[in-house]
């Protein structure tokens, strides 16, 4: 629908993401509330947007992708990072690597040692279950459980995860990942799952969705006796030109945002909410004063070891003999098999870089070492063997195998900052990488244990032609490896923190029940709330965030 055609008064908002579509689908199921989704981006539901291998490559023309520069790093010889984001209905679960992993329990069980009751793995769990339909095993009969790294990764000592998603599965190993399919091996997002044409049609009585419409802030009223209270949203169409018309929809219950960890940071501080000095610094009248508001920006930070390899073994492949791309794509469109239904993670490693002796080899470990409710257990690093480019350089011409290295818990924190107040300029991104020391370490780790992996890959007879590693394993040509090959692994989080907001060092957002701090009817619900990050991808908990999110709503008669 266009954004002339809304209702004017709504019992709730959401606000566009990941997050949007699961938000506003639980809320609209039972047609007791009347629910407005807002996305900036459109539906975008062409047919390769649903091809596994075609519908992650970001470049792909009307995918939703955009792309911005982050400020410069110091710790990366001055250089700045592409950040991306997806304006498109579902978010960046329409491009990301389609990987499904919840993480240990012990990274929830982290969450509520930070003061954030009812966030413990235990609690989010059922949400966990709520969203997903499995549709395999590590040992199911039509995955392979073979292969080059995989082996590799069992000779240097590191265990095997039958199931990555298992509440009892060790925290380190090696394991095959789950992905969002479905059965015709398309690829799935919340869209796709939560908001689809059909539904979206059925409940079109109480659920409206208005595309290519940015928000431009959030009304927020004092009113006597109930403080300040957000009263609904101000937004644009974006299919007009520039002045363009404000259109203004009420909420008579909440409004939430989730529009990542990005975004949902932007439009509370050109709402008036956030770091008092900044928003000044914009001519912005401060609501209320929350400098926790896009700081502590945390993400997984990556870093490749790229080798050349035959042409059979890469995804390049397929660009360097168009007569075999067009076998592949046949075997997709007629069975659903071949290249075509692989995401670009198919097996990872996942390891804590104290367990790994000074030659990378895992240490025995021990049964307490193992235990995946302790949060002193989560890995630190990960290691993702995928047969394509991992850099953010352009190689032409070359079938490319990569480990993308990852620091999982990184120490560093940067921030989202505004770069004017005008809602359609991109945040100021500042990633922080290595800004801590401590840091490097396990990053060495990682390089070293990648290089370990390409060594028995080597041994066992597989051409391996060096192309992107470190020039030896010295501390110093580590470091140097890692300051020119970094790049982000797009797990944004931690910008609208859940927990108190008058802590001097985790300055909290929102608190345990997704409410902005000293603002009623006013929520976040997406990767920005997460306390601290989580070790793992961040899809799935996002997903778990939502129905919580949805819970909470209904708990309150936010929805009736």
């Amino acid at each position: 629908m266009s954004v002339f055609d809304v209702w004017s008064t709504f019992v709730s908002h959401v606000v566009g993401g990941t997050a949007g579509c699961v938000l506003a689908s639980r809320l609209s199921e039972d047609g007791s509330s009347t629910v407005l989704l807002i996305e900036r981006g459109g539906v975008d539901d062409a047919w390769d947007s649903r091809v596994p291998l075609l519908s992650s490559n970001h470049f792909r023309k009307g995918c939703g992708s955009v792309r911005w520069p982050s400020e410069p790093l110091a710790e990366a010889n001055n250089s700045s990072l592409t950040i991306l984001e997806a304006e498109v209905l579902g978010g960046k679960s329409r491009i990301n690597g389609m990987v499904y992993t919840r993480g240990s329990p012990a990274d929830y069980n982290r969450w509520e040692e930070l003061g954030n009751v009812g966030w413990a793995y235990d609690d989010v769990e059922p949400y966990f279950i709520k969203s997903e339909t499995s549709l395999m095993h590590a040992k199911a009969p039509y995955r392979g459980h073979t292969g080059r790294s995989r082996d590799a990764a069992v000779k240097l000592g590191l265990p095997i995860i039958d199931d990555v998603n298992s509440p009892t599965a060790p925290p380190v190993g090696v394991s095959t990942m789950d992905i969002v399919l479905d059965r015709q091996m398309h690829r799935e997002s919340t869209y796709r799952t939560f908001l689809p044409l059909s539904l979206a049609l059925a409940r079109k009585s109480s659920l409206k969705i208005c595309t290519h419409a940015t928000v431009t802030r959030v009304n927020i009223s004092d009113c006597a006796g109930d403080g300040l209270v957000a009263k609904g949203v101000y937004f644009e169409s974006m299919k007009e030109a520039a002045p363009r018309e404000t259109f203004y929809a009420s909420a008579r219950k909440e409004v939430v945002l989730c529009c990542g960890a990005l975004v949902s940071p932007q439009i509370l501080m050109l709402s008036g909410i956030g770091p008092k000095v900044h928003l000044e610094e914009h001519d912005i009248s401060v609501v209320k004063d929350l400098p926790g508001v896009g700081s502590r920006l945390q993400d997984h930070l990556g870093v490749p070891v790229m080798y050349q390899v035959p042409p059979a073994d890469s995804v390049h492949g397929l660009e360097l003999n168009p007569l075999r791309a067009i076998i592949e794509f046949l075997k997709y469109v007629l069975f659903g098999a071949g290249l075509f239904t692989a995401s670009f993670l198919q097996l990872t490693v996942f390891a804590k870089s104290s367990f790994l002796n000074s030659n990378t080899e895992a240490v025995a470990h021990t049964a307490p070492q193992l235990n995946p409710n302790v949060p002193d257990n989560r890995p630190d690093i990960e290691v993702m063997p995928v047969a394509s480019n991992c850099s953010d350089e352009v190689i032409p011409n070359t079938a490319i195998f990569s480990f993308l290295t990852s620091l999982l818990r990184p120490q560093s924190v940067g921030s989202v900052r505004l770069s004017s107040n005008d809602p359609y300029s991109h945040p100021r991104v500042q990633l922080g990488y290595l800004t801590n020391p401590a840091d490097y370490e396990p990053m060495r780790k990682a390089l070293k244990l990648a290089l370990r992996l390409a060594d028995h890959m080597r041994a066992a007879g597989y051409p391996l032609k060096n192309l992107k590693v470190p020039a030896s394993e010295n501390e110093a040509d580590l470091d140097n490896h890692v300051r020119w090959n970094l790049r982000t692994c797009y797990h944004f989080c931690g910008t609208c923190a859940m927990g108190p907001h008058q802590d001097s060092v985790r300055p909290g957002v929102v608190d345990a029940e997704l409410r902005v701090h000293g603002v009623g009817g006013l929520r976040v619900c997406d990767a920005s709330v997460f306390p601290e990050i989580i070790a793992t991808h961040t899809m799935a908990p996002v997903v778990m965030v939502a129905e919580k999110c949805a819970e909470l709503l209904k708990a309150v008669g936010s929805v009736a």
